[in-house]
């Protein structure tokens, strides 16, 4: 045998409540804490995987310490686990059900010799011949030799006769990315508090499911389904990829507070998309922020409270209409300006329009297609000298379209304003500084 080889090379771990219930619930989360110990697996049945363990180098003497990690892993997630390791995977399986809550098949013969026929997979019409001979254990039926049972009971039996020793191909399964938790309520939830309290249960499941793999949640998405039959859907991205409960649980219940339906909520599916955590090494320069996720939280709540796009960063939008931006919360965390707002900063000289928002409304007295007088909330009186027209125009292609004209005029006692002509309207649009 090759160094390094295990002498075991199947495992089967068994959930007697799934089995006994006859469907596989939750199997994603035994396949995924399977794959941290072995990437080749099976999913044999409804509560049972497979694991091939060739290549694992275990002592003998580690071997129930080996599965005491798996069993208490798959405690805080899907309660009581049984582990079966033999030769073979039917071996393991029936190792499986027999343990308490764990069993290494090291004598084939001394396990067979007590193991009840009914549990070896026999179908009824053997069973009754066997029971009618008084054979009630899988030892005394091998005791029997492959000939006479190839006679007497036919190829099913000589099946279950090279089970014991024969082994067979894995049918191998890749456990998916995504941890999801779902549930359909049999009674609608129409407050708040009924659904962060299932919402809390579904993050703390989701949050000991990560850590069995050492992940943590990069996006969080949210779907509830409506009794009207529609749905809401949300994806959270995490700043700071986490599976802190609270973190993300204040995530959800922050939204979930300005968030109101058309209809009760009937179903409920949580998934987290797993990621590595990061790595920051903070210096004395730096300005990034220690705890992104509370920073964005905060952002949520203002957001929540100011209202939509009235929480973040400027940025000038693509087009020549005045005034025109876009409230972005891309790269607010880290504390520093975009390359081309330093680029402007260098380069800007000239004087600085702080505009009025919204604008004053005027009154301008025209002569010779020139502004003269002005009359508004903030100056009235001549106007010395006037700037202008630049005429604007754009979006003339769709219902958006806009046209003005914009005047920078000096009054008599030296202020310097930006008056706009539009639909006819006069304003003061802002002052230079």
């Amino acid at each position: 045998m090759p160094p390094g080889e295990c002498l075991m090379p199947y495992a089967v771990i068994y959930i007697p409540e799934w089995a006994k219930a006859g469907q596989p619930a939750a199997a994603e989360t035994l396949w995924q804490c399977a794959y941290c110990f072995s990437p080749r697996l099976e999913d044999t049945g409804p509560g049972v995987c497979t694991l091939d363990l060739k290549g694992l180098a275990v002592p003998e003497a580690d071997w129930e310490k080996w599965a005491a990690k798996i069993i208490d892993m798959l405690a805080q997630v899907v309660g009581r686990a049984q582990i079966g390791v033999a030769r073979t995977p039917h071996l393991a399986a029936q190792a499986a059900r027999q343990a308490h809550p764990f069993l290494r098949v090291a004598n084939v013969e001394e396990f067979l010799a007590d193991l009840p026929v009914a549990q070896w997979g026999f179908g009824e019409d053997i069973l009754e011949i066997l029971e009618s001979w008084g054979i009630r254990t899988v030892g005394a039926f091998l005791a029997l030799g492959r000939d006479k049972i190839a006679e007497r009971l036919g190829v099913e039996a000589v099946e279950m006769f090279d089970l014991a020793g024969q082994s067979r191909p894995l049918k191998l399964i890749t456990p998916p990315e995504t941890f999801a938790e779902t549930m359909e309520f049999e009674t609608h939830l129409e407050s708040l508090e009924s659904l962060l309290f299932v919402l809390r249960r579904f993050i703390e499941q989701l949050a000991r499911r990560l850590e069995m793999v050492y992940r943590v949640a990069g996006e969080i998405h949210l779907r509830l389904g409506l009794a009207s039959g529609a749905a809401y859907e949300r994806l959270f991205v995490i700043p700071a990829p986490t599976r802190d409960v609270e973190t993300l649980f204040r995530l959800l219940q922050t939204h979930l507070e300005n968030v109101r339906t058309d209809a009760p909520i009937c179903s409920l599916r949580l998934a987290a998309k797993p990621a590595r955590a990061g790595t920051y090494q903070f210096g004395l320069f730096e300005v990034a922020l220690r705890d992104p996720n509370q920073f964005h939280e905060t952002l949520a709540r203002l957001t929540a409270l100011l209202g939509p796009n009235r929480v973040g960063t400027p940025r000038l939008a693509d087009t020549h209409r005045p005034d025109s931006f876009t409230m972005e919360l891309d790269g607010l965390a880290n504390g520093a300006a975009s390359a081309q707002e330093e680029e402007e900063d260098k380069t800007s000289h000239s004087l600085g329009l702080r505009r009025f928002r919204p604008p004053w409304l005027a009154r301008v007295e025209v002569r010779e297609a020139r502004p003269v007088l002005l009359g508004s909330s903030s100056f009235s009186g001549p106007i010395a000298h006037a700037l202008g027209p630049w005429r604007l125009s754009g979006q003339w292609w769709d219902a958006q379209n806009w046209e003005r004209e914009e005047w920078d005029v000096q009054t008599s006692d030296g202020e310097l304003f930006r008056l706009v002509r539009q639909n006819e309207q006069w304003s003061v649009e802002g002052v230079f500084d």
